[in-house]
């Protein structure tokens, strides 16, 4: 019982913490269970996307409550995320990538200190990378202080990049360019790699969202709980009929991972975007020295 108790325990802070920043809390949930329980690889990513699908279904909702999702991008990134994910799952049993995975641990221990040096974007809400923002002055704000207006729309054309406006219910109003073609084809890959490391997408579609397509911050960890929660649901459903997911451990932590993303999502009001953004940096060190030194 008192086992039960700790992991639902757990899964609830995993979930606070993740819906407040946009993760699932498969960063969190894979080095958990691979320490305590003697599960092979394929057991320890099912048990990840279950409690993923829970945290990021219970966020959503939590989010839609407050209008802050941007649903069409979620919808079409999460929905170009599926196959990719689905064949991930079919060669769990048959590839291998720790070379790959010491790259992408490092990668994220980088993305961490860019975060940390730069936890604001210069040209928000453009629809543009932010390698293209950088080369030319903007007017819109550097960083949205919550409670007021953002709008980052500098000389874009209007045809290029479809344009979102957003009104949550606190009154802070989101007008921002989607550059659409890009943000699928970049959630395409996410869906594959992050299935196979069992981390969820959320870790770099935050990122994603934020530093290349230029969302707000606040808009960024919402939607990239729906696309996550789309991406992972159907993930699970392979999961699930192949028998491999272990209940008795999976369960408890999602029920914790359902209530503590209604926690998560009502503090993320508390937050500006420099501090959203600089809570990923513990979870992205941590994801990144394991997947450099520590294997399942």
């Amino acid at each position: 019982m008192l086992e039960l108790i700790g992991l639902a325990l757990f899964g609830g802070v995993v979930a606070c913490y993740g819906t407040l920043v946009g993760i699932g809390g498969g960063p969190m949930i894979v080095p958990l269970v691979a320490m305590l329980y003697p599960y092979d690889t394929t057991t320890i990513v099912a048990i990840s996307v279950m409690v993923v699908f829970c945290n990021t279904l219970s966020g959503s909702i939590a989010y839609l409550r407050e209008r802050r999702i941007d649903i069409v991008s979620a919808v079409k990134f999460g929905l170009v995320s599926i196959p990719g994910a689905l064949l991930s799952v079919f060669a769990l049993h048959y590839i291998h990538i720790n070379a790959f995975s010491f790259l992408f641990g490092f990668f994220l221990i980088l993305l961490a200190s860019y975060i940390f040096l730069h936890p604001v974007i210069e040209n928000p809400g453009t629809g543009r990378p932010f390698w293209m923002g950088r080369r030319q002055r903007s007017t819109s704000p550097k960083r949205l202080t919550f409670g007021e207006e953002f709008v980052g729309l500098p000389d874009l054309p209007e045809r290029q990049h479809p344009l979102r406006t957003i009104r949550d219910r606190s009154g802070n109003s989101f007008t921002f360019r989607v550059n659409e073609r890009l943000g699928m084809g970049i959630t395409a890959m996410i869906g594959v790699f992050s299935t196979f490391l069992g981390i969820g997408g959320g870790l770099i579609q935050v990122p994603t969202l934020v530093y290349i397509l230029s969302f707000p911050v606040h808009v960024a960890t919402a939607t990239s709980h729906l696309i996550t929660a789309i991406n992972s649901g159907f993930t699970l459903i392979p999961l699930m009929v192949f028998g491999a997911i272990p209940y008795a451990t999976a369960l408890p932590l999602a029920i914790g991972a359902v209530v503590g993303a209604q926690i998560g999502a009502r503090l993320s009001n508390r937050f500006d975007d420099a501090t959203l953004l600089r809570l990923l940096i513990p979870v992205f060190i941590l994801m990144g020295a394991k997947l450099m030194f520590f294997n399942f």
